[in-house]
């Protein structure tokens, strides 16, 4: 068995260099398909006449039959893109922001003024009940 093993690829590789053409560069005979004396005849030579059929007098017609009918496509009716995708813009957001910070100083004030004024009154009631006589309730309610 390793004998037809190594002796396989040897009788390939002889049969690949026996059948091989020979190459033209080595071959020091080339055999071109021009030679001087033929270029010397051609260019001595009469040029060739080229003939031209004249034109007739008959106008080609041409017919076209269109056999399917006119497709034209429907527009169709779309709501305009919208590049926002429906986020608001950012002067929207700015806006609404010192609207909300606005909002929020404003209660806080509101808040604070009411706190104050009810501080006050307790103030003033229990100065009040203090010097006079009050009945027990409790304003805090």
């Amino acid at each position: 068995m390793t004998k037809w093993v190594t002796l396989m690829p040897l009788s390939m590789a002889g049969a690949v260099l026996m059948l091989q053409p020979p190459i033209q560069a080595q071959n020091r005979d080339p055999q071109l398909p021009v030679s001087l004396e033929r270029i010397r005849a051609a260019l001595e030579a009469p040029p060739p006449v080229v003939v031209v059929a004249q034109p007739s007098g008959e106008i080609p017609t041409f017919r076209v039959e269109v056999r399917q009918q006119f497709w034209a496509p429907q527009p169709v009716d779309e709501e305009a893109f919208d590049s926002t995708f429906g986020l608001p813009s950012v002067g929207e957001l700015v806006a609404g922001g010192i609207g909300k910070i606005r909002s929020a100083a404003v209660g806080y004030k509101h808040r604070r003024a009411k706190r104050r004024a009810r501080k006050d009154v307790e103030e003033a009631l229990e100065t009040f009940c203090a010097v006079h006589e009050c009945p027990p309730t409790d304003i805090r309610k």
